[in-house]
Formats: structure tokens, C-alpha cells, sequence
């Protein structure tokens, strides 16, 4: 009887302890964008054409139009409309810190609509960045601010959403918060590549990079060979892996790739924030090579020399292991999702034998053709001598003297016939000829490159040969100046002068000025570029309205702006000479008038004589300085 007792009174406490438990339980500071269930189209930290991507592409069932929340208490900092990019966009500074960001939205609503389109007609432009005071714009948790969409550089409806810090600016990964996103699914591992980091270093008896196809499912991989992979010399590992979210077929980011050598952590990085100021030392991170050529996301397991990304918990020796000791070792990634879904990949290196100095240069004594003397000296000047002390990663600035990476491309063990001349990734690299002119800064190679150069013919409609400035699978971290020569211009021309990337045949815009027979501009990348011409205006065509159409029954004006060249500008429309707004958006080409506005322009119409007649203007200016004129009238 005791006993039975004493088991009642202990489950009334234990459901007494529980209840109060939820009781205390405290509801996640932040609650969902949407009041749809979310689903992902891509995740924090996703590897992007030249950055990380900051936040989560929540989709909105490829429809625009669902209502934005604020995720929580705050108000409204910061308010940008562009053409471009993130679009129409709202940020919400919260009292803990953090403040909300949402993109590729189509409208906002309530008062902040009022406010940003009183601003747009004051300013009298469409694309306006404002800064509302503090308590102008109060919200409170789950109030609605505005309506999903698919501006700026969207490629479909989606909400992007961000969550940043207020200390930093830095974005923070989201789905560390408690968003409710299902995602029980492991990452999913496609490969292994292996890099020979310098001359002397080889994979499976060749100075080239290996891909290696993977086995297995589910979490647990392996390369698909059984036998121990030969390795010789500094090398260091990539691998091609994807994480995917429960309801849905999009390819996602990982949260976290760790590397072991025999047990040992040799690498290791989070994808907890980042700064956008080195979001572009994405290019070092990853294989360019493959990213910009086959088109698959490589994370390299090593940091490049002028790597200086912060999210490298942990290395040893930049991850580069000098494997020279003739022993088999064993490999092993653990790569992890935000959600702590891992999946393993294993495998083994037979790492071969160190050899002397003079086998390892390839010189032989009874070679009279050589100086075996000179090369030895030559070969020893590179140390390879590696120290085992642990750093930090790529935001350590001392890089350990052991890493001596060759200029050379890891694909390729010969020099290419167009190489002109070394560079060297921490200074300032020159190269002139009478045709061009190239200057890089400091430190705006990643590492070092033998820097390769040629010119071809002149193609129809250029005024400059085609300069082949090193190769597109070569990274370059920000601006540098190229100069291309052209000749004498004519005095009326030289204003429409401009250096153009040619890529697939086709050019494209990159600006420039003209002065002493040279266009100079700047440009973030190598390859192929010439001189055009551009003297042709844009074109303007009207889609929904002609001369002399009764508009009283239309909701909007749609006009669509060409250039086929150096691109629009700008364009300013008018009815009657009052400026109107035209939302511009330039995956479609086209501008919108709304007549939800007629009533700001002002226009003074005389009821008793019905409808009147008014005259659109358009006008659109090119980044060459042409301009086209466009007018018709219509009735309403």
C-alpha cells in the first residue's frame, strides 16, 4: 500500500514539475516572416557567384504578395528601393540587438508605403535609400509591413530574409534562432578533391589536382576506391558537399566542415556571421576553377596565403599536411548542417617516401646539359620544412614560412606559352606593353600566378584588338586598372568610347574614359576585353498604351527601355510636364506607372467637359550619354 502511494505522490510531482516547466517555458523571441509554412530555397552561409549568401531565401509557393511580419518588437532604420540587388527592402532594428532584413518585396504597406512614395515624388526618383527616426515607425511582434515579391535581383518570388548584428553589421546565421524550419536530412557529399600545393608535390604520381568521386548514402561516404591514394609532398584537401532542407530540391549550404589527419583536427570552420566587407575572399575559399568551369562548390579544407576570411575556427598549419613519411594515413571529414545533421566521409593516403634534394628537383649529375649546382640551390631557396604549431586560420596574418606555394596553377605542371611574367599576391604587379596597360594592387591576388598575356584580331564593331589578360578561372578580390590602347579618336567620339568584357562572343559594359589613345577603366576580373563604340540611343517602346488611347480603365502605364550596349542609365517620365514615378525592373526591361498616383500630379481636368487629353514624355539617357525622346497622347 506504502508503495503504491509513494508512486501516486511521485507522478503528481512530476506532473506538477512538468506543467510548471511549460509554463516557464519562454516563447522564441522571434517569430516567422510568413504565415506560411517555411520552406528554403537557399540557407545562410550558401556558396554564391562571388559571396557567401547572408541570409535564408524563404519561398512564398512561387507567388508574390503574402504578408511580410516583423519578427519582433523594434522600429523601421532603414528603407532601400533599387533596381538592383536586394530590391525593395525593409530593416528592422529590434531592443536586443539584432535587426531584420526583408528583400525582393513588391510593396510595403500601411504608413511606410505613404512615406517612401511622398519621399520618391519629393526626390523625384524611383530607386531613394531612407533613414526614418527612431519612433517614426513603431512596431510591435507579428505587425504586418509589407508584401512578398520578386524586385531587384530576385530570379523568382521569394522572401530573403536576414537577421544582422547591431554591433557588427555583420549577418548572423538565422536558423540558430528558432525559426521553425524542418530540416532531419544530412548533408550530402558529391567528392573529394586533392591539390599537389606546389612543384614538388604530387596526386597519384601527377602534379595535378584529383577529383574523386564519393560512395555511400545517408551519411556515411567514402571514396569509391578502396585503395590508398599515392600522395607525395604538401598537400591539402576540398570537398564538394550540399546540405538540403526537408520540402524542398534545392541544393543549400553546410553549416560546419571539420578535416582530421590520424584523428588529429587540421581543420575546421563555422558558418556562424561573417562580414561583408570579406565576402568576396569566397574566391580563395572555394576552387574557383571548378565553381567558375564545371560549376561545382569545392570548399577547399586549406587556406590560401591572402585568404583573410574570419570564419576559420580552427587550423594546423593552414591545413596543408606535409605527407612525406612512406606510412598509410587515414582522413576522415565531419561535416555537420545547422540543425547538427552529420555526414562522414573516410579515406586513405599512402603517403610516399621523401626523397633527396636532387631527385626531388628531377636534376642528375650525368646530365651535362644542366647545372645541377645552380638548380640544387635554386630548389633548397624553397623551403619545405613544415612547423606543427596550430594558427587561426585565414584571420592570422603571419603565414607560416613553411608555406611555400608555387606560382603556378595547381591544374597545370607546365608554364602556358603567354606567360609574361610572375606576380607576386603582396605587392603592387605591373605589366605595359604598347597596347596595354595593367595595374593590381597589393594584395588583390589570393596568391601568387605566373601571369599569362596574349592579344588576338579585332572583332566587328570593336576599335581595339582583343586582350586576353591572364585567364577567367583566376580569382581577383577587388578593382584593378587596365588601359587598353585605341588609336586617335575623333574629338565627338571619345565620349562613347568604352571597354567591354567579351565573353561567349558577346561584349559587355564596363565603362571607361578616353585620353592619349588609351580607355581606361577598372575591372574585378581577368579575361578578354576590347573597345567599342556605343552611338545608339536606347529604344523605347510603349507595351499597353498608343497615341490617342482612352486609359480611363487601365490600371497602370507599361513602357519597355532597350540598349543593347552600354546599358540604361537613367530615365525620367512625365505627364503633362509633372514628373511621375515609374518603377523600374530590369529583368522584364520595363517601367510602370500606376494610377493609384494620378491624384499627386496635380493635374487640374474640367469635369464638365469630360475626359481630357495629356501627353506622356519619356525620356532615357545610356551609360554612353545617348539619349532617346518618347511621347504620345492619350485620353482619361
Amino acid at each position: 500500500m506504502r508503495y503504491k502511494i509513494t508512486i501516486i505522490f511521485c507522478v503528481l510531482i512530476l506532473s506538477f514539475v512538468s506543467t510548471f516547466a511549460q509554463s516557464e517555458e519562454k516563447e522564441p523571441y522571434f517569430r516567422s516572416p510568413l504565415d506560411i509554412p517555411l520552406y528554403l530555397a537557399g540557407n545562410f552561409g550558401e556558396i554564391r557567384s562571388n559571396h557567401f549568401h547572408g541570409g535564408l531565401d524563404i519561398k512564398t509557393q512561387s507567388v508574390e504578395g503574402h504578408k511580410i511580419y516583423s519578427v519582433a518588437d523594434g522600429y523601421v532604420s532603414r528603407i532601400k528601393v533599387s533596381a538592383w540587388g536586394y530590391g525593395r527592402t525593409l530593416y528592422i532594428t529590434h531592443p536586443n540587438g539584432y535587426t531584420s532584413v526583408y528583400a525582393h518585396l513588391s510593396k510595403y504597406t500601411g504608413k511606410i508605403a505613404e512615406y517612401v512614395k511622398d519621399q520618391q515624388y519629393k526626390k523625384q526618383r524611383f530607386s531613394i535609400e531612407l533613414f526614418p527616426y527612431k519612433n517614426q515607425f513603431k512596431l510591435i511582434k507579428g505587425e504586418v509591413v509589407a508584401l512578398s515579391g520578386n524586385s531587384g535581383g530576385s530570379s523568382g518570388p521569394h522572401l530573403h530574409f536576414e537577421l544582422r548584428s547591431d554591433i557588427t553589421g555583420h549577418p548572423i546565421n538565422p536558423l540558430l534562432y528558432g525559426f521553425k524550419i524542418k530540416d532531419s536530412l544530412k548533408p550530402v557529399v558529391k567528392a573529394v578533391r586533392i591539390y599537389p600545393i606546389n612543384k614538388h608535390s604530387h596526386v597519384s604520381h601527377r602534379p595535378l589536382a584529383k577529383y574523386y568521386t564519393i560512395a555511400g548514402a545517408n551519411g556515411q561516404y567514402r571514396l569509391r576506391s578502396e585503395k590508398p591514394i599515392e600522395v607525395y609532398g604538401d598537400i591539402g584537401f576540398g570537398v564538394e558537399v550540399y546540405d538540403f532542407l526537408n520540402g524542398s530540391h534545392n541544393k543549400c549550404g553546410i553549416y560546419s566542415v571539420e578535416l582530421q589527419l590520424d584523428s588529429t583536427t587540421v581543420y575546421y570552420h563555422e558558418m556562424n556571421s561573417f562580414g561583408f566587407h570579406e565576402d568576396r575572399y569566397i574566391n580563395a575559399h572555394i576552387d574557383y576553377r571548378e565553381f567558375r568551369k564545371e560549376e561545382r562548390h569545392v570548399q577547399k579544407s586549406f587556406i590560401v596565403p591572402n585568404n583573410k576570411l574570419t570564419l576559420y575556427k580552427k587550423t594546423l598549419d593552414r591545413g596543408i599536411m606535409n605527407l612525406t613519411d612512406g606510412n598509410i594515413h587515414h582522413l576522415k571529414y565531419i561535416i555537420k548542417d545547422s540543425y547538427g545533421n552529420t555526414s562522414i566521409v573516410t579515406m586513405q593516403v599512402l603517403s610516399k617516401e621523401k626523397k633527396s634534394e636532387l631527385e626531388l628537383t628531377g636534376i642528375s649529375v650525368l646530365d651535362s646539359n644542366k647545372n645541377p649546382a645552380k638548380d640544387l640551390i635554386k630548389a633548397i631557396s624553397n623551403p619545405l620544412n613544415k612547423g606543427t604549431n596550430a594558427n587561426a586560420g585565414g584571420k592570422e596574418a603571419n603565414i607560416p614560412v613553411s608555406i611555400y606555394l608555387a606560382p603556378m596553377n595547381l591544374d597545370s605542371a607546365s608554364i602556358s606559352p603567354n606567360f609574361v611574367k610572375q606576380f607576386s599576391y603582396p605587392l603592387e604587379n605591373n605589366y605595359e606593353t604598347e597596347n596595354i596597360r595593367i595595374s593590381i594592387p597589393p594584395y588583390y591576388l589570393y596568391d601568387d600566378i605566373m601571369f599569362e598575356y596574349k592579344m588576338s584580331d579585332t572583332l566587328i564593331n570593336a576599335i581595339a584588338p582583343t586582350h586576353h589578360i591572364h585567364n577567367s578561372y583566376v580569382p581577383v578580390h577587388s578593382y584593378y586598372n587596365i588601359s587598353l590602347r585605341t588609336g586617335h579618336i575623333q574629338p565627338r567620339l571619345r565620349d562613347k568610347a568604352m571597354v567591354a568584357s567579351v565573353r561567349g562572343g558577346r561584349t559587355y559594359y564596363l565603362g571607361g574614359a578616353y585620353a592619349n589613345e588609351f580607355v581606361s577603366t577598372r575591372t574585378k576580373r581577368f579575361g578578354a576585353f576590347t573597345v567599342v563604340l556605343d552611338t545608339i540611343p536606347p529604344r523605347v517602346k510603349a507595351i499597353n498604351i498608343y497615341h490617342g488611347k482612352d486609359m480611363s480603365h487601365s490600371k497602370n502605364i507599361k513602357v519597355r527601355l532597350y540598349d543593347s550596349l552600354s546599358g540604361i542609365k537613367s530615365y525620367r517620365a512625365t505627364i503633362d510636364g509633372k514628373w511621375i514615378l515609374m518603377s523600374y525592373e530590369p529583368k522584364n526591361s520595363m517601367i510602370t506607372f500606376s494610377f493609384v498616383d494620378w491624384d499627386r500630379l496635380g493635374i487640374v481636368s474640367d469635369p464638365e467637359a469630360g475626359k481630357s487629353t495629356y501627353k506622356l514624355k519619356v525620356e532615357v539617357t545610356d551609360n554612353r550619354g545617348n539619349t532617346s525622346q518618347f511621347s504620345l497622347d492619350f485620353i482619361r
